[in-house]
């Protein structure tokens, strides 16, 4: 700063350098405009830049402000799209379809499958015990071994049958079914306490026997039908006969 106490300040002319009255804006030597010590034209620049620049950075600042408070909107649906319903709890939640056919109870089914075996291996039994008695020589070692295996299966019978109790369609059966097993195996028993010389003796036994198993057929019937109305397959269960085709008339 250069001039005179008491008087206004002084500064140099940025182009010049002659000294200039503060309150002058023009450079009486070289003419200049001079703002606050500084050419005119660069302060110009200077604040029109700072604007600039303030305005960038505020708008930068308010945009960001802006998209982060506003929450994004739906996507338009198509025209003519059909809104979907929200489905309700109660309808989300699973229910079970019914079924057509209630089924049975697998234990009873794997049960009427055994009985239906078990009275197969009796059937089979009966054959060998007719064959036997009808022998010209009576053999009581093998009335006796065919007695003894007729007992084993009414005992497995006799404890498979109580499992029918879980189908109530087999209520009928599962009685019919306990009393003929009692009574083969009491049957059997009598005659296994025979001594073995005493063929008369195997030959009632023999006899009585055959008499008990005579109403296997109607049990195995029982069975059949059971079976078939509750949809379990049976072992033994006879395929439906193939009829031939036709052959084709002779042509004239």
């Amino acid at each position: 700063m250069i001039g005179e106490e008491g008087q206004g300040g002084y500064v140099s002319c940025p182009k010049c350098g002659r000294p200039v009255s503060d309150g002058l804006v023009r450079c009486s030597g070289c003419g200049t405009r001079v703002l606050l010590g500084v050419a005119a034209s660069r302060a110009l620049l200077f604040l029109t830049t700072g604007a600039v620049l303030g305005l960038l950075v505020g708008g930068l600042s308010v945009g960001s402000i802006l998209n982060a408070s506003r929450a994004p909107a739906p996507a338009a649906a198509p025209a003519g799209a059909v809104h979907p319903a929200s489905p309700s709890p109660l309808a989300s939640a699973a229910t079970p379809v019914p079924s057509l056919r209630s089924t049975v109870d697998p234990l009873a089914a794997s049960a009427l499958r055994q009985v239906a075996s078990t009275n197969l291996q009796l059937a089979m039994a009966l054959d060998n015990l007719k064959h036997e008695l009808k022998a010209r020589a009576i053999d009581t070692g093998a009335i006796a071994a065919t007695l003894r295996a007729i007992s084993a299966s009414a005992t497995y019978g006799t404890s498979v049958v109580g499992y029918l109790s879980a189908w109530p369609e087999a209520a009928a059966l599962q009685g019919q079914l306990g009393q003929f097993y009692t009574q083969v195996r009491a049957v059997a028993a009598n005659g296994l306490a025979s001594l073995l010389a005493s063929i008369p003796a195997y030959q009632s036994a023999g006899n009585q026997m055959v008499a008990v198993l005579a109403g296997l057929p109607a049990i195995q019937a029982a069975e059949q039908v059971l079976g078939d109305g509750g949809g379990v397959i049976l072992p033994g269960a006879s395929s439906p006969a193939v009829l031939p085709s036709p052959s084709p008339a002779p042509s004239s």
